[in-house]
């Protein structure tokens, strides 16, 4: 007569699962006891995601640690938790507060950390870290985005006492870059622009509301229809930092004929390619270097049109402050007069600004 098998344990939702890996290997810890991390959506389909507390010879030792695991969370967890896992708890916590262009740049700097995605976060060191700064390419800015981005990482294991000590402090970048080689974009080339624009090109029109509203790339790409006030001549807009994000940006005289055109379309966002919204990279590469290059404008990229903005305010006499809102700058400076300033204020700075030569 066969021998009955013994009747699993029930174990309570949400608590976790226990089950025998059965790959054919000869395992002295067959049982793994893992515990619900979040839920990833693939093809509109949502995905539970599991931490995995550890193996066991015994299927009632890795229930034992389940039921101790939700006792004292994260004590069992920090044993065995990887990088990976850790990323993605705090990816399912951060990422809905940032715009996508944020989350780009944490998912290229985790891509950038796979020698370290399966270690276990009690075991990563500096010395692990070192290593890819190490061997990363790029310069300053790409080592202390990766340098940030493991800071943040390290911090949300130490709140959640997964590890002790954030050993990202300790790993150096590279010399901080001297300087930079952006310039204004130079008033001949300001005006092929124009000039292009006189002959209908659209992308030109883009370019000059950049040049005339100083906003980084994605910013004005991700600027909906609602949030532009014609009447008052203020858009909302601006994502990347706390002092730039949701800020007034005031349209410049000059622009105002190529915010109306796109107002009067049934786009959602103001700036659209055939009904189409860009994202920042795509935009460059399909449409401003095309344009550059047809007017030979060398070494121009959207970045110079910001830097071309804050430029002219400054030579325009446009008090720093003001500048600075405009900008989306952090500033610790900004007193109480300027912190809710009047949309005519800002019409009026930027009205200063030079038009069409």
């Amino acid at each position: 007569m066969a021998k009955k098998s013994k009747k699993r344990m029930r174990l309570p939702n949400g608590i976790g699962s226990v089950h025998q890996i059965n790959d054919g290997k000869r395992r002295r810890k067959p049982w793994r006891a893992r515990v619900p991390s979040h839920v990833e959506f693939v093809d509109g389909v949502a995905k539970q995601k599991y931490i995995t507390l550890g193996y066991y010879e015994k299927e009632e030792d890795a229930i034992a640690a389940l039921f101790d695991y939700r006792k004292n969370p994260y004590t069992i967890e920090a044993s065995s938790v990887t990088f990976t896992d850790v990323y993605e708890m705090w990816k399912a916590k951060k990422y809905p507060d940032i715009s996508e262009a944020g989350q780009r740049l944490y998912t290229a700097q985790y891509k950038n950390s796979a020698s370290i995605h399966d270690l276990k976060m009690r075991e990563i060191r500096s010395s692990h870290l070192e290593f890819i700064m190490q061997n990363i390419k790029g310069g300053y800015k790409t080592q202390t985005a990766l340098k940030t981005f493991w800071g943040q990482v390290f911090k949300y294991a130490i709140e959640h006492d997964i590890i002790q000590k954030n050993y990202s402090e300790f790993v150096k970048t590279r010399d901080k870059d001297t300087g930079t080689t952006r310039t204004p974009i130079p008033d001949e080339d300001i005006n092929k622009i124009w000039n292009a624009v006189d002959e209908g090109d659209e992308t030109a029109e883009v370019v000059m509301i950049y040049v005339y509203t100083g906003l980084r790339l994605n910013e004005l790409l991700e600027i909906p229809k609602e949030n532009v006030n014609l009447d008052t001549r203020i858009m909302i807009g601006g994502k990347k930092t706390a002092a730039g994000k949701d800020r007034k940006i005031p349209i410049h005289k000059c622009i105002l004929p190529f915010i109306e055109k796109r107002m009067k379309t049934n786009n959602k966002y103001l700036i659209e390619v055939n009904g189409k919204q860009f994202k920042g990279q795509s935009f460059s590469k399909q449409y401003w270097n095309k344009l550059m290059e047809k007017l030979e404008i060398e070494g121009c990229t959207p970045h110079y049109a910001r830097h071309t903005c804050a430029t002219m305010l400054r030579v325009a006499g446009v008090e720093e402050d003001l500048r600075k809102l405009i900008l989306g700058h952090a500033s610790g400076d900004i007193t109480d007069r300027y912190t809710h300033v009047p949309d005519s204020m800002l019409i009026e700075a930027i009205d200063k600004l030079p038009g069409r030569p």
